[in-house]
């Protein structure tokens, strides 16, 4: 049965409306959770009127927050992105706010007590032990100062979570080489890299794209190992931030009597605890050490006929993996990725492949017509999908190229999350 695409949502704000929207949001979280904590007594708390209109409010949240959060990994303005992460801020803590109110927890925890009489199943149930251990793990229990502290910390975790993110939008900085320094990246390739303004140097921007072809194609090993260690430093200031977080974590769980973080989220994973993850590690290294052994060997005779001659001692360093092993595919399996890249340019590629996704999970993806405001950027483009029955499933936006201030690396984000 067929159904009517519905509009595509706007990205042309400005920041002081981006944070308008995400104070809107808290307002609207504050007002429906008080008027459910007003209408519902723990004494007549059921799974419909008390575990259904939270899971509305939940839904509410994460439906909108993505779509805040998006701009801090692909707006092109510093100021959206910076404007993002404050409203990202600001409704992270409301959320979680909402599973620190006492009158809240006591009507979860009522329907919780009661379940085998109203007896939830299947998905209920699941919701249920979820709200409640979300209630549990956000300090319901604890009293006084270690009450306080520990929604200091969550509140803390938050502000450096969203810090984290927006400094992976700036401007990670080049490796400036000259061009003999550079031997062995494809000539075409080296006239697309920017030349100092004073110098006759090529600059190698430090993300991920440049910095794999550095890595697999430049054989001058002093370039890979300054390349190398340069991309394993962009962002110096998230180290503080990780340091941080990493402390704060474990003081969390401890306040909540878990040994660790580790033991306090791994109990709800099909993994249950962190020796369970050590268990599984020390098998898999057991099992999979002999084979990287023998690959490494492959890869030190490799390096050993580049004039060093082959030993045992023969050293691999972090720098150099991954230009042997694409020495490796090239003259032992001829398979070179630049000359295969060439049959597969960007946008046939992702046609088949959309194509391709069509046949696999029968739908119908086809390409929109949008306006200037409904896309973030020129580059991106919009897909409608709809399933075997001309049912709307949702939009797929793809903006594929690297530029300024976007996030830096593959990935994926939802907009407005939906259940279908």
């Amino acid at each position: 049965m067929a159904s009517t695409t519905p509009e595509l949502p706007t990205f042309d704000f400005s920041p002081s409306t981006l944070l308008d929207i995400a104070m809107d949001l808290v307002n609207q979280v504050q007002t429906a959770t008080n008027d459910l904590t007003n209408r519902i007594s723990p004494q007549n708390a059921t799974f419909e009127n008390a575990l259904r209109p939270l899971a509305d409010i939940d839904n509410e949240v994460k439906g909108k927050v993505q779509y805040l959060a998006l701009f801090q990994a692909v707006s092109p303005s510093s100021e959206m992105r910076k404007a993002s992460s404050a409203a990202v801020n600001m409704v992270d803590k409301a959320y979680w706010g909402v599973f620190r109110m006492p009158s809240l927890f006591d009507l979860v925890d009522a329907v919780h007590k009661d379940q085998a009489e109203e007896d939830p199943k299947g998905e209920d149930q699941k919701l249920l032990k979820r709200f409640h251990s979300m209630f549990m793990e956000n300090g319901l229990e604890l009293q006084g100062d270690k009450r306080d502290r520990f929604i200091g910390i969550s509140n803390r975790l938050i502000e450096l979570r969203v810090a984290f993110m927006e400094n992976l939008s700036s401007d990670p900085g080049y490796v400036w080489k000259d061009q003999h320094e550079l031997e062995g990246i494809a000539a075409e390739t080296l006239q697309e890299l920017p030349m100092h303004p004073s110098t006759s140097q090529r600059g190698i921007k430090l993300k991920k794209p440049n910095i794999t072809m550095v890595l697999t194609r430049c054989h001058i090993a002093e370039t890979r190992k300054d390349v190398f260690l340069q991309s394993q430093n962009i962002f110096p200031d998230n180290l503080e931030i990780f340091n941080e977080a990493v402390t704060l974590r474990d003081e969390s769980a401890r306040l909540l009597g878990f040994s660790s973080y580790a033991a306090q989220k791994s109990r709800h994973k099909m993994i249950t605890s962190p020796r369970n993850v050590d268990q599984l590690l020390d098998e898999l290294y057991n099992h999979l050490q002999p084979l990287a052994q023998k690959e490494l060997e492959t890869l030190q005779h490799l390096k050993g006929g580049d004039g060093e001659g082959y030993n045992s001692s023969t050293s691999l360093s972090l720098w150099d993996f991954d230009y042997y092993h694409d020495r490796l595919l090239r003259e032992k399996y001829n398979t070179n990725h630049e000359l295969i890249a060439e049959y597969f340019p960007a946008e046939i590629t992702i046609q088949q492949m959309l194509k391709t996704f069509e046949t696999i999970f029968s739908l119908s993806i086809a390409p929109v017509e949008v306006a200037k405001e409904q896309v973030w950027h020129s580059d991106v483009r919009v897909y409608s999908v709809r399933d075997d029955k001309s049912a709307f499933l949702g939009f797929l936006y793809l903006d594929i190229y690297p530029r300024e201030g976007k996030y830096n690396h593959a990935a994926n984000f939802n907009i407005y999350p939906v259940r279908v």
